[in-house]
């Protein structure tokens, strides 16, 4: 959205600066989306249509107090996109071993270390619990599963996202209940 905005008020003659507090700019284009679905060079060759239109892009700069921006910009969009995932309201889902979705993601297109283990269970039946299975499949879990409370039928994903999961070898488990996540230390199931 952010970006958007600014090529869009960038064509309308305004002067346009993004701050981006990440090292990249393109938001969860760059870090939700693994790259094996969208490349990131694809990404990067929108990015300069925008700049070659004259959009300035700061990267590493998170705003913390964007009020103080109207000091020296006439006006401010926050866009700050969607990165922050949801813990599941279940016992066990603060243990240590549990990640969250958005955040394994961004830290993987980071390349930085996720605490993810060789066996994993993605909880979730749609399209982002399939770019984790995949994403830590990529990563070298040696096997990982995908369960969700809906049926096969009813999952969110699209059937193709899911036959290239089970075409990788990641089993799916529709149709299943959660109770609890087990452990007292580290996730033990």
């Amino acid at each position: 959205a952010g970006l958007t905005a600014a090529y869009y008020l960038r064509k309308q003659g305004h002067d346009v600066t993004v701050k981006e507090a990440l090292p990249t700019a393109g938001g969860m284009l760059s870090y939700g989306i693994p790259a094996y679905r969208l490349p990131r060079e694809l990404v990067q060759e929108e990015i300069s249509v925008f700049t070659q239109q004259g959009v300035k892009i700061e990267t590493n700069t998170r705003v913390e107090k964007p009020a103080e921006l109207l000091k020296e910009y006439d006006a401010v969009l926050m866009a700050i996109g969607g990165h922050n995932g949801v813990r599941l309201p279940m016992t066990g889902s603060n243990l240590p071993g549990v990640l969250l979705n958005i955040s394994f993601l961004r830290q993987a297109s980071m390349g930085e270390e996720t605490g993810m283990g060789k066996k994993v269970i993605v909880l979730g039946g749609g399209n982002v619990a399939f770019d984790c299975a995949r994403t830590a499949k990529r990563l070298g879990a040696e096997e990982i599963h995908v369960a969700c409370l809906e049926a096969r039928a009813a999952m969110t994903a699209d059937d193709e996202e899911i036959e290239q999961a089970q075409e990788e070898g990641i089993f799916v488990h529709p149709a299943r209940t959660f109770e609890a996540i087990t452990g007292e230390d580290h996730v033990t199931g």
